[in-house]
This record gives structure tokens, sequence and C-alpha cells, in this order.
């Protein structure tokens, strides 16, 4: 059951915030508490009761030493993600999708070895031996491939479960988890659809303070992988509640009417 410092801690994150009430998935319907100024506003109390249920289901595929991709390029949440991944020893994409990264991986695969042959060549002065042209090709080649592969350089196979930040923005990831049988997460903003993903969590996904929090709560249920990174992910502090009195979320100022 959510608590009162949860749920102000959600408040004080701007978590509740949806988009614009003409944007809209009506899928979204019983996660909406109502709209205030033109914006969807969630119901936090369901929005707990969603990320409640995938900390317990990341909690227990980290304690099998499940791996994880987690999926963000857009602006506001490429940084977290990186984070995140890194500081927990998973993979991430934060600039953008390649298309069959899940489902050609045995091609794909190819191409994560090729830019890691370039890297290592690099870095062991290989490249020197190169004419000028060649070696500007070379390189010119290991920039686009670092911009695609660098998150997932290390990742030998598929992984066991894919967490995206805006199921709508990310939809190809979905649409690839879906096809080869992978579970997937999404943090969903009010124009989400809630049937494109195994899991989701309804929340602000274009706020760099939300998605923060968001992922501060996803990274506590994940059991690190790399036992010596102590160090947290970085993320926005949350403001302690001045009275622990459970109060109502936000105004309502609109109420969504019930599908009839």
């Amino acid at each position: 059951m959510a608590t009162a410092t949860l749920i102000q801690s959600m408040l004080d994150n701007a978590v509740h915030i949806g988009h614009k009430r003409e944007y809209w998935s009506p899928k979204m319907r019983d996660y909406i508490y109502g709209i205030q100024n033109g914006v969807h506003v969630f119901n936090l109390y369901k929005t707990a009761e969603k990320l409640e249920e995938v900390k317990v289901v990341l909690e227990d595929l980290s304690s099998k030493g499940k791996s994880i991709l987690f999926v963000g390029t857009k602006v506001q949440s490429k940084d977290l993600v990186e984070a995140i991944a890194t500081s927990t020893g998973h993979f991430y994409v934060n600039t953008k999708w390649v298309p069959g990264l899940l489902t050609n991986y045995t091609t794909i695969k190819k191409r994560i070895a090729y830019y890691n042959e370039l890297e290592t060549s690099l870095a062991n002065g290989m490249l020197e031996n190169l004419t000028k042209k060649e070696k500007a090709i070379k390189l010119n080649e290991l920039i686009k491939l670092k911009e695609a592969y660098v998150g997932v350089k290390d990742m030998k196979r598929t992984p066991d479960v894919v967490v995206v930040v805006d199921g709508h923005y990310e939809d190809l990831a979905l649409a690839e988890a879906k096809v080869i049988g992978i579970t997937s997460i999404a943090l969903l903003g009010s124009t989400g659809d809630i049937d494109k993903s195994t899991y989701f969590v309804p929340c602000n996904v274009n706020s760099i303070k939300a998605i923060a929090w968001m992922l501060g709560e996803v990274k506590s249920a994940i059991k690190s992988k790399k036992v010596e990174d102590k160090k947290p992910m970085a993320r926005v502090e949350t403001i302690a509640p001045k009275s622990t009195t459970p109060r109502t979320p936000i105004a309502k100022k609109e109420v969504i009417a019930p599908t009839l």
C-alpha cells in the first residue's frame, strides 16, 4: 500500500504530470486522476501499485543474475539511462535504437564485434599503420559504431528483460522484445499503450526530475552485477513531507467520464 511519504515524494518530483489532454491514450483512463490546466494528472496511488509490481519483478530477475537492457533515447533520459546501466553492470541504448538489435541479434552481434575490434586497434595504435585516408575512414566508422553500440558492446546475447523510458517513444524496442518473447517494462506517459509491454508504470516521462526519481526506485530493486561499484546513480534529491497525514495528491479540476 502506498504511504503518505511515497505519495508526497512522487508529488515533489512531478511524477504525477502527464501530457496535454488532447494527446492522451484511452487505454490509460484507469490510471488518470483528472485534468488540471489542460494536462492529464496521474492517480499516484495506482502509479505506486504498478511501481511496486515492477520492483518485485526486477528484484526477482536480478537475484537470478538475469541481464537487463535499459533504453532511453530522449534527451531527458539518455544520461540517466546510461548512469543506471553502468552503475548496476547492465546494458543500455541511449542514442538511437538500431533496428534488429533484438530480433536480428545474430547479425547485429557481428557489428558489435567489429566495433570492439576497431576500438582495440585504436587503443593498440594499429590504425597508425594505415594511410591517412584509410585511418580517417576507420575513425569515422568507429564514431558511428560507438554511437550505436557503446552501451551493448559487452552484451553477448539478447537480454532477459528490457526496461524503457517512455514506451510510446521507444515503441520499436518494445515491439522487438515482444516478438522474441523478452520481458519488457515501460515507464509510460498518458499517451502510452499499456498493451505493448509486459509491465508498465504510468508516470511523467518528460521531466528529468521525474525520470530520475523513477529510475532511482527501479535501481533500488536491482542487485548490482558490479560489486566493486558502490556509488549511487545521480538522482534528484527528494523532499521529506511536512506531515504524515495522507492528503489528496492533487486538486481535481476535471474528472474523466467512465467508458460506457
